[in-house]
């Protein structure tokens, strides 16, 4: 009798075992899974962040010089235009050939860039994606403008537009702390996901 219910005890927990080990195996397959599910989500992401934190920074050195310095040596503007609400003659013979265009290409790449971020999420992310996509195109509006004017005109001549770009130096400084704040975020975005 004793051999029997030790016969039966052996073959409980040698059941009981491949149970274990079949439980701890699907288990660690499903850790497994997870973490390489995460890995497949994050590397598309920091790519996605990464190009769009370059595109801003890229828009942000093309509009430097021309915001900083470039405005003031506007020769069409007069000290009686100076103060609240100024406003420039933006003439598109003034800018070096391709200046113009480059800007708005890149302002639609900081657009482009940043729908990625926003459908690969998180959503926490959405408002410094949208604050650095609408400082983009402010500050390129003058340029779409003119490109505008060209498009529609017979005359391949020089278009002038009246803009008030006053509010360019703050608009750049903001552009340049949005993506700062992005990344910061970006970061621990990324950083919470390694860690669950």
């Amino acid at each position: 009798m004793d051999a029997g219910i030790a016969a039966v005890l052996g073959a409980a927990v040698g059941t009981l075992g491949t149970i274990v080990t079949g439980w701890t195996s699907r288990s660690l397959a499903k850790m497994q899974m997870r973490v390489e599910s995460l890995r497949e989500r994050r590397e598309p992401r920091r790519s996605f962040y990464d190009a769009f934190s370059s595109a801003v920074a890229a828009l942000h050195d093309h509009l430097q010089p021309w915001v900083t310095f470039g405005r003031l040596l506007d020769s069409s503007r007069t000290p009686s235009m100076e103060g609240a609400g100024s406003v420039s003659y933006l003439r598109s013979s003034e800018f070096k050939e391709g200046y113009m265009p480059r800007a708005i290409e890149l302002a639609d790449e900081v657009s482009r860039s940043g729908r990625h971020v926003i459908l690969d999420g998180p959503a926490h992310l959405e408002p410094f994606v949208t604050k650095a996509t609408e400082l983009s195109g402010e500050l390129v509006a003058p340029f779409r403008i003119m490109q505008s004017f060209n498009r529609l005109s017979d005359d391949v001549g020089d278009s002038i537009v009246v803009y008030g770009t006053s509010a360019f130096p703050d608009k750049l400084k903001q552009l340049e702390r949005s993506v700062r704040d992005f990344l910061l975020h970006a970061s621990t975005a990324l950083d919470r996901e390694v860690a669950t």
